[in-house]
């Protein structure tokens, strides 16, 4: 696939220290590629040159395969989606009209921009007499689901993301990441997301890229880097468990058999991890687990076909 953004031997330095350090990294259409490393390690920074809100000591960024020194950076910024940790809606306006932001300004006709408002408010699941409330009536759930509808409003092909879900409980993260998975399914959109978080970066990726020191130490699907040679890489995505970080990058969807489960077998989503189903066996002692949805049964998992759905790393 082509190329969305392209890093081409980017260095930034800060009163003389190096920010960034010879980076040289593609994302390509349709991925959703998740940045993590340590604090200082320059994942911000390096998703900041995208929309030119850092700009770079040396090298060239690219976007849609032109250099973003030569465009208008407004203009540059107004075709990205954005959305930040803070949030950051407008208080004194509603949140039809924090969505309507980007479309406003890009001069849609008021009748399209109607239309769009409770089109994001169905695909980010959100009541729409939601659109007639102000922010400081909101859940944090609800929103963190409105920033992010305002930054795909103008439905652009690309999302930047800082951080989104860093200052929600254990719980709403959990469902964010969720939602964010299904909206990339549903719109394949190219999504470049910023976390700390190691779990957080392995249940969203379709690649991983790991940074430390201002540099791109591996990047690769996550699967591949759970089991990546470099150490540091290693223990900070496979953690103290790695069989079970492994769990939790396989679905239900690809462990199943056709075969039927037993009469009143819990069911699970084909969806699920293989992490969830192993959750729920353990809390309801079950062996076989019926996978279904929407009230269709498509099928069961047991034991034994989870385990062997699980890739383990060769013999060293």
């Amino acid at each position: 696939m082509a190329a969305v953004i392209a890093f081409e031997d980017v260095s930034v330095a800060y009163g003389g220290r190096d920010g960034l350090r010879d980076v040289t990294l593609e994302v390509a259409a349709g991925e959703l590629c998740v940045l993590v490393g340590p604090s200082g390690a320059g994942k911000s920074t390096l998703l900041r040159l995208v929309n030119r809100l850092v700009a770079p000591s040396a090298g060239v960024v690219r976007v849609r395969g032109e250099d973003i020194a030569r465009n208008d950076p407004i203009r540059l910024r107004r075709s990205i989606g954005y959305a930040i940790q803070s949030v950051g809606l407008f208080p004194h306006r509603t949140v039809g009209e924090n969505i309507a932001t980007v479309p406003r300004l890009l001069g849609w006709p008021e009748p399209r921009i109607a239309a769009r408002i409770p089109e994001l408010l169905a695909l980010l699941r959100l009541d729409a007499d939601l659109a007639a409330r102000y922010p400081h009536t909101l859940s944090g759930g609800q929103a963190q689901r409105v920033g992010l509808a305002r930054a795909l409003a103008a439905d652009p092909d690309l999302l930047l993301m800082d951080e989104p879900f860093g200052a929600a409980d254990p719980i709403l993260r959990r469902a964010l990441r969720a939602e964010l998975r299904r909206i990339h399914a549903v719109t394949g959109k190219t999504i470049l997301l910023v976390t700390h978080d190691a779990e957080e970066a392995l249940e969203l990726a379709t690649r991983v890229v790991v940074l430390r020191d201002g540099r791109v130490l591996a990047a690769g699907a996550p699967l591949e880097l759970i089991r990546a040679a470099d150490p540091f890489v290693r223990d900070l995505l496979g953690g103290d468990a790695p069989a079970l970080r492994r769990l939790g990058l396989v679905t239900v969807a690809a462990a199943m058999a056709a075969t039927a489960a037993p009469a009143g077998a819990p069911v699970i989503a084909p969806g699920a991890s293989l992490s969830d189903a192993l959750s729920l066996m353990l809390e309801t002692r079950a062996e076989v687990l019926a996978v279904g949805e929407d009230g269709r049964t498509l099928g069961s998992l047991g034991l034994p076909g989870l385990l062997r759905a699980v890739p383990m790393p060769a013999p060293a």
